[in-house]
């Protein structure tokens, strides 16, 4: 699961996934803002077949945040 959604953090942030880290945020990189998030949820929504609740998303502003929902949803 890990590397799936770094693989998909990658294609939607533009960046490698290999640089995707516990650190990786919404403040740490530079093309991960509001759009980019919708854009992240709705493809994390598709791969893992799930949708997130509005207060899901609210705290899902870092990889290791993602990780952690979708570790409760799954």
């Amino acid at each position: 699961m890990e590397e799936r959604i770094k693989s998909i953090m990658a294609d939607i942030l533009m960046i490698e996934a290999s640089s995707i880290n516990e650190q990786s945020s919404m403040g740490a990189i530079e093309s991960w803002d509001s759009l980019a998030q919708i854009d992240l949820v709705a493809a994390l929504e598709e791969a893992f077949a799930i949708t997130f609740e509005v207060d899901e998303i609210e705290t899902m502003t870092s990889y290791a945040d993602i990780l952690d929902v979708l570790t409760e949803k799954l």
